[in-house]
């Protein structure tokens, strides 16, 4: 008899969940994801129009890579399982359980002729210490801090991994700005060779000089195919980032417009304390400091009334004060890349106003070029050297703008989100 119940008593004792709680009970008051207007992945997506096939917009690309990248929909589940704990109810049952698990050790221990000392009672045991730990943890709020942790650690990787996607579609863009260059460029060598040869019938130019011409035009057609090959594969990352089909085209779209009141709204100081607050990085630092002055330096200290502790008190003294040099370093570095960062904005500001201001001169010294050729002053090539360098500046302008988006918005992904990367 008294075998048949420490057998079905420990089979009772096994069947207690030890894992998470039922994905019903906790369901029932998770809460949604993150939301949209506060971080740029994860959570709830507002209703915004879609791109047209085959296209992509700057302004849709975060929603498009939350609803269909790979790694952030993975973090995305992770973020919905932390966020959808119930730890109250998580509580009460794993206090039931313990008060069970206990009772069915009493019968063990009572009734068993090993007692406490049977396999069923130690098996039991070690489920009933696993339990209790996990009870104590909420009942403290270390679990539920510990959640906390992950889940800003999971928002930032999903926000890094945007903020990449944003990083990589701006390149895109120069990248084919630098291919309308090359064109021009090439255009600009053919011109060059057929006035060469020509010359060369006439006898005023040597072979030679046909030859390096001809030379300069292969290379520059060798340099646009390995760029166009850079473009593609580019390219089909992207696609692979916001759920696009790889064998079909997809054209992007120019990117936003930074205004005069978005760069007057910039303000260093409350902008830097905004980003410190909000950098996964510092936050990160900052733990792993107080983590090693609880679990470590003060473990040693609370035991330094014996001798062999007191080489081992130096130790961790000394490794606390380093650990605090380098956690004020990560302080200083991230302060100094902020204010580099704010300076670089306003720098890329005025070289767009520069580059405006050359290109305008530009636009009237082609006016001229157009003059001189219907007065039959210049040749024809002359005119489209002259619409060169003119498209040459356009492209100028809208290099600095691209540039000036791109450090205005890491500027923005810094203070709303402390990402300082770029």
């Amino acid at each position: 008899m008294t075998a048949r119940w420490t057998a079905l008593l420990l089979a009772f004792a096994l069947l207690l969940p030890l894992g998470a709680a039922p994905a019903r009970a906790e369901s029932e008051t998770g809460t949604s994801g993150v939301e949209a207007e506060a971080e740029p992945a994860g959570g709830e997506i507002e209703e915004i129009p879609e791109d047209p096939d085959g296209t992509l917009s700057f302004e849709n690309l975060d929603r498009r890579m939350m609803a269909h990248y790979y790694p952030i929909l993975s973090l995305q589940e992770s973020i919905d399982d932390l966020e959808g704990r119930d730890y109250e109810w998580r509580e009460d049952y794993l206090r039931t359980s313990i008060n069970s698990l206990s009772g069915y050790q009493w019968i063990i221990a009572t009734m068993s002729p090993l007692g406490t000392e049977s396999s069923a009672y130690q098996s039991m045991q070690t489920q009933y210490d696993r339990m209790r730990s996990e009870f104590d943890d909420i009942r403290d709020g270390k679990t539920q801090q510990e959640d906390e942790d992950a889940l800003r650690q999971y928002r930032n990787a999903q926000n890094q991994a945007v903020f990449a996607g944003e990083t990589l579609y701006i390149a895109l863009l120069d990248m084919l700005a630098n291919n309308e260059a090359l064109t021009r460029q090439i255009a600009q060598l053919d011109r060059t060779v057929r006035e060469l040869e020509l010359r060369f019938e006439l006898g005023q130019v040597p072979e030679l000089t046909v030859a390096q011409a001809k030379s300069g035009r292969a290379q520059a057609i060798s340099g646009q195919k390995t760029l166009e090959m850079n473009i593609n594969a580019y390219l089909l990352q992207l696609k692979s980032m916001v759920g696009a089909e790889l064998d079909t085209p997809l054209s992007l779209g120019a990117l936003p417009a930074v205004t005069q009141e978005q760069l007057d709204a910039m303000d260093l100081t409350a902008d830097l304390k905004q980003a410190m607050e909000a950098s996964y990085e510092l936050f990160d630092a900052k733990k792993q400091l107080d983590d090693f002055r609880v679990n470590t330096y003060e473990k040693v200290i609370d035991s330094i009334g014996t001798y062999e502790k007191y080489f081992e008190v130096s130790q961790v003294t000394h490794a606390l004060q380093a650990m605090q040099y380098g956690y004020d370093n990560t302080l200083l570095n991230y302060e100094l890349n902020f204010r580099a960062l704010f300076a670089q904005v306003g720098d890329c500001a005025q070289i767009l106003e520069a580059k405006r201001t050359a290109l305008e001169t530009q636009e009237s010294s082609y006016a001229v070029s157009q003059l001189k050729y219907e007065q039959g002053n210049i040749s024809a090539n002359a005119l489209a050297d002259a619409k060169d360098e003119l498209d040459a500046a356009r492209s100028a302008v809208s290099a600095a703008e691209r540039e000036l988006f791109s450090k205005y918005r890491s500027y923005c992904w810094a203070v709303e989100y402390g990402i300082l990367n770029g």
